[in-house]
């Protein structure tokens, strides 16, 4: 590699965030609630299953450069835990009730290990220069953005009359890891995990 390729890819950045996954039956149970919800409502992108996550921090552009750092800090971060079990829980949006930029399904379980988590990441990061979000963490797994509409034959109903109340599968999951992803912008799915970092 000449010193020209080599000053171009440290310099390249990549659009990075922090993420508990979803194990695969849990991907998959949650894929069946969303398509019966996709028959009712209309929202202009859906998640593809397979970038099914929970977002802890979100980084942004980070220099590729500066990876090798962050993977030491949240090594740090994840080798001060214990596994913590999480559970599928309500359905809810972001934005106006007629017209929500975000469907989403909520989590429950060992929330309080979570919540030490995500602050624990936000601490182990802050020294590289990223910064928590002013909002307050509540944490979600995103199914479809940009509401556009109700479907033929369930105008009547609300967006809440047409949600399922029970996912039908696997709803549950023990946490062992955090994963840094990078977006890869127009591929499905979206989302590449670029490093796990497991509990001790």
């Amino acid at each position: 590699m000449n010193n020209q390729s080599h000053q171009d890819h440290s310099s390249r950045r990549e659009r990075l965030f922090v993420a508990i996954r979803l194990p695969v039956a849990v991907q998959q149970s949650l894929q069946m609630d969303a398509r019966l919800v996709q028959n009712k409502l209309d929202f202009r992108k859906w998640t593809d299953h397979r970038d099914y996550h929970i977002t802890l921090q979100f980084l942004g552009d980070t220099l590729v450069s500066d990876i090798g750092h962050l993977r030491k800090a949240l090594r740090s971060a994840a080798s001060g835990f214990q596994p913590f079990e999480l559970q599928l829980s309500d359905w809810g949006t972001f934005g106006l009730e007629e017209a929500p930029k975000v469907l989403w399904k909520g989590v429950s379980g060992e929330i309080e290990h979570l919540f030490s988590l995500q602050k624990q990441i936000v601490q182990a990061t802050s020294p590289l220069g990223y910064e928590a979000e002013l909002r307050p963490y509540a944490p979600h797994i995103t199914i479809a953005r940009k509401y556009l509409g109700q479907l033929p034959g369930n105008e009547n109903k609300g967006i809440s009359g047409v949600l399922p109340e029970h996912s039908t599968g696997v709803n549950s999951w023990m946490v062992e890891d955090i994963v840094l992803y990078v977006t890869r912008l127009g591929q499905s799915p979206m989302y590449e995990a670029v490093d796990t970092f497991t509990f001790s």
